[in-house]
């Protein structure tokens, strides 16, 4: 048995999965600010949920994290600092506990997805910011597990700002006064699109990815404005870079970090890091 955890800056979910990765039970519950009531609200549900004597854990977390220490430094939308997040988690499931970014775990899991036909995928969650993770034969790209894509500085309007702030959820609402799932009109599909391409020429000139899949809640509209990103692409990217060969939709969205924590705890602890 396998146990993910995906703390998120609003809720937390909490799921155990069967040995070949299919999802057995899950609960959820609003991610606290105090931390010490979210490890008192964590003990509880982990408590609703059938644990086996002994299973395999793995949680995402929403920040900068020390994965030797196993400790939070900073987080995005929670105030928790330098937290010993692993070992408090280990003390209440009883098990040893892996952290990772949770953009890396859906980004793992996305990669799982589609291995057959690509080695090197880039994955970016595209909500309020921007994350992402480059995902090399089914395994997180080590070297870049820290990697900030949405901290880009990129020129827009005049100055220079982070990718995120014009290309993110926080720039669509800005813009058009509406969340993505809002938007109808293509000329405004088009305008994020146009935004996101910068950034994203960036990103595949150092890492040359063969496929960028988006996700999050303006990603998963990759569909309407991926056009215009290509299209960009072919025009700017320089000839001795790769073309990215698709961009694709995530296909899983609100479970994509618990499916990747179940392949990352399998490559940890060995067996066939593939699921369902």
């Amino acid at each position: 048995m396998y146990l993910g955890i995906d703390i998120g800056g609003t809720k937390t979910l909490v799921a155990t999965l069967s040995d070949d990765g299919q999802i057995i039970d899950s609960r959820h519950f609003p991610s606290d600010k105090d931390y010490r009531r979210f490890l008192l609200n964590l003990d509880k549900i982990l408590h609703e949920l059938q644990l086996d004597e002994t299973f395999y854990c793995c949680a995402g977390i929403p920040g900068l994290i020390d994965r030797q220490a196993g400790v939070v430094h900073a987080l995005g939308n929670l105030p928790w600092r330098e937290v010993p997040i692993r070992d408090d988690i280990a003390k209440l499931t009883g098990q040893p506990v892996i952290i990772e970014n949770d953009a890396r775990l859906a980004g793992l899991s996305e990669a799982q997805l589609i291995k057959d036909t690509y080695k090197d995928v880039l994955f970016l969650t595209i909500s309020t910011g921007i994350g992402g993770a480059f995902i090399q034969d089914g395994f997180i790209a080590r070297a870049l597990q820290d990697t900030e894509m949405g901290k880009i500085p990129l020129l827009y309007n005049g100055e220079y700002i982070h990718w995120e702030e014009f290309a993110g959820g926080r720039g669509v609402v800005k813009r058009f006064n509406k969340q993505a799932h809002e938007i109808v009109n293509p000329e405004e599909w088009q305008y994020i699109g146009e935004n996101l391409a910068p950034g994203l020429a960036v990103v595949c000139s150092v890492l040359q990815p063969e496929v960028i899949v988006l996700g999050g809640s303006v990603g998963k509209y990759a569909d309407h404005y991926s056009g215009a990103i290509m299209d960009f692409l072919a025009q700017h990217l320089h000839p001795v870079v790769k073309q990215p060969r698709a961009i694709l939709p995530a296909r899983r969205s609100d479970q994509a970090v618990i499916y990747g924590c179940h392949v990352l705890a399998q490559q940890t602890y060995g067996g066939n890091p593939g699921h369902g």
